[in-house]
């Protein structure tokens, strides 16, 4: 009958409770001498026992000398216990809702092709409220720049990383990249590296490799969102700096100094 008594203590009997019970279901009424003697329960403590089953409604006391007791029909029984397991569940229920904390998950969208992925990136950039972040190249600015423009006519705030050598207004407060630095980055990354921003609250980040399928995730995690803000923050920065200071001597910079080159480029010089 083990398996009995453990299926007991998974509704809060003890083995010793359980054992008493079932003796009870044999044969009662009994004493609790008797109780001791059928279930193997220590005389030592089977008046606890017995004490407990009575406030567990498990079994009855009956007036008699010596008190004697008789076991609540197993029907009876599993009922109550059914019972006041549910009204446990429900006052659980009710108590913890009222503290609880939804657990936000923030999914990453994974999405490929070329026609999709602009899609989405003017979603994103139409659902914005106040600003919008771009790092584009010029390959993809033809068919981002009517969203680009009416996103701007809106009064959206924009700010742009442009790969080309033609500038132009349609992407609200931009920095460029000229020939000369797309063709280092392009290289270095080994694709066109394209990122859009909604707010603070989205990015989409594409890879266009040519001859292959463009690839790009999207989402709402906050720590992806500021790593791809500080991406175009740093490369506005360094175009701040180069238009103040001189492209040539930024140029000269990292070409003399090997770490720096291994930095700009993604290349040792060999026996590194």
């Amino acid at each position: 009958m083990e398996h009995v008594i453990d299926k007991f203590e998974e509704i809060g009997f003890s083995k010793n409770e359980a054992k008493a019970y079932m003796a009870l279901l044999a044969k009662s009424p009994l004493t609790g001498y008797e109780i001791s003697k059928k279930s193997g329960v220590p005389r030592s403590m089977v008046y606890a026992v017995v004490e407990k089953l009575v406030a567990k409604e498990a079994i009855l006391e009956l007036r008699t000398d010596p008190p004697t007791y008789v076991p609540i029909p197993v029907k009876e029984l599993v009922m109550n216990r059914k019972k006041q397991a549910e009204e446990t569940f429900d006052f659980l229920e009710r108590e913890l809702s009222t503290i609880e904390k939804p657990v936000k998950v923030e999914v990453i969208q994974h999405l490929e092709g070329r026609k999709y992925i602009l899609n989405a990136m003017k979603k994103l950039m139409n659902g914005a409220y106040e600003e919008i972040w771009l790092s584009l190249w010029e390959d993809e600015l033809g068919d981002l720049q009517t969203t680009a423009e009416t996103q701007c006519k809106n009064g959206k705030e924009m700010y742009s990383v442009l790969f080309t050598d033609q500038e132009t207004d349609s992407f609200g407060k931009s920095f460029y990249h000229h020939k000369h630095t797309s063709t280092i980055e392009k290289q270095r990354m080994g694709q066109r590296l394209s990122i859009v921003i909604r707010d603070h609250e989205e990015v989409l980040i594409a890879g266009f490799i040519d001859g292959q399928i463009p690839q790009a995730i999207q989402t709402k995690d906050t720590m992806l969102i500021l790593l791809a803000k500080e991406y175009i923050r740093h490369d506005m920065m360094m175009k701040i700096v180069g238009n103040k200071f001189g492209h040539e001597q930024l140029d000269a910079l990292w070409r003399k100094d090997d770490l720096c080159n291994y930095i700009v480029q993604n290349e040792k010089k060999q026996g590194e």
